[in-house]
């Protein structure tokens, strides 16, 4: 059966249930909440961000259903079959789970696209992030499945209100723009249709050069997402700048004064990220007078892969952390392309 890929124009990326702006203040505050969460109960929410990409999806229940499902899926598999058969720990047991949650990922879209209602390619984009299953089953290992479900749902339900009530401040307020930001950028390292690909590829690769080089690749997505805008210097530019000057407040201003370390490192280094890149695209956009949107309709991942770099960077150095990114980044432009050109061949996308 042919699958209906097609290309979609320059659409948006994804077709936000809010505007980018509140969905980036939801990104931020969930990451807040999640941390406070966590040190008041000692339960972890699946993820410092899933609570806030739950609740900017509740308009849509079946997407909530479905994520979830997935990530209760991706922990029988990797929690429940799997160590029947193989030991898995540690890190190789997280990139498991990231690929079998990646796996159902997949399994949705193309059962999309089956139906003949959505492009595969792009189900995912619509759904509530490529890598949050995986997540999930991986914090459902830690404190068990009923627990990270209660955790998910009251961070979700207190999301779920601020969002609601920023959204109502904002109309009010007439504070949300009307632009075509949210639009992806004319040249690009590969087709959009394919970046649950991109992103295949790029946990894959990361895996592989991490165990062979012992090189991290600046976030398992980076790679997929640095392909992607590849093409465009400037891109790169901007979110390498940000990076830099993300682990410059963290670690050389934060990190001597307070106690930060695992979770609270993270937390800190994406809301670092997040504040230092939405200035920073602000201020470029004023100053290109919007002719430059940095990593155009890329919304939350605009703030997440600085983070990443910034966080690999302070674990192993600058240089390993470059040519792991690098190596990542041009592996998944290769395989996503291959692909792309083989469904081509194979008349599934045109």
């Amino acid at each position: 059966m042919r699958l209906p890929l097609r290309r979609t124009g320059n659409a948006a990326l994804r077709e936000y249930l809010h505007s980018p702006e509140l969905i980036r203040l939801a990104i931020v505050l969930g990451v807040v909440v999640s941390m406070i969460f966590y040190e008041k109960v000692q339960l972890t929410t699946g993820g410092a961000i899933v609570p806030a990409y739950l609740a900017i999806s509740l308009p849509h229940p079946l997407l909530i259903i479905s994520t979830l499902a997935a990530g209760i899926a991706a922990w029988c598999v990797t929690h429940v079959w799997l160590p029947k058969r193989k030991i898995l720990y540690g890190r190789r047991k997280f990139d498991v789970e990231l690929l079998v949650g990646l796996g159902f990922v997949a399994i949705g879209t193309l059962a999309a696209g089956l139906t003949g209602s959505y492009s595969p390619m792009l189900l995912s984009l619509s759904g509530i992030g490529f890598l949050i299953p995986g997540i999930i089953a991986h914090d459902m290992g830690r404190q068990g499945p009923k627990r990270t479900l209660q955790a998910i749902a009251a961070t979700t339900a207190i999301l779920a209100l601020i969002v609601y009530v920023l959204e109502e401040v904002l109309l009010l307020i007439q504070a949300v723009p009307q632009s075509d930001s949210t639009l992806l950028a004319s040249v690009l390292g590969y087709p959009r249709e394919f970046i649950i690909v991109g992103v295949l590829a790029s946990v894959a690769l990361g895996m592989l050069i991490f165990e062979k080089l012992d090189l991290r690749a600046g976030g398992f997505v980076t790679g997929g997402y640095l392909a992607l805008v590849g093409p465009r210097w400037t891109e790169l530019a901007f979110a390498l700048v940000s990076a830099v000057i993300t682990y410059v407040i963290v670690v050389h201003l934060l990190m001597p004064r307070l106690l930060l370390f695992g979770r609270r490192k993270l937390a800190t280094m994406i809301l670092v990220a997040a504040l230092v890149t939405w200035s920073g695209e602000v201020a470029v956009m004023r100053l290109t007078d919007e002719s430059f949107v940095p990593w155009r309709g890329l919304t939350v991942v605009t703030l997440m892969v600085p983070a990443l770099l910034a966080n690999d960077a302070q674990r192993q150095g600058w240089e390993k952390t470059l040519w792991g990114s690098a190596l990542a980044g041009v592996g998944a432009y290769g395989l996503t392309n291959l692909v792309a050109a083989a469904a081509v061949l194979l008349g599934w996308f045109q």
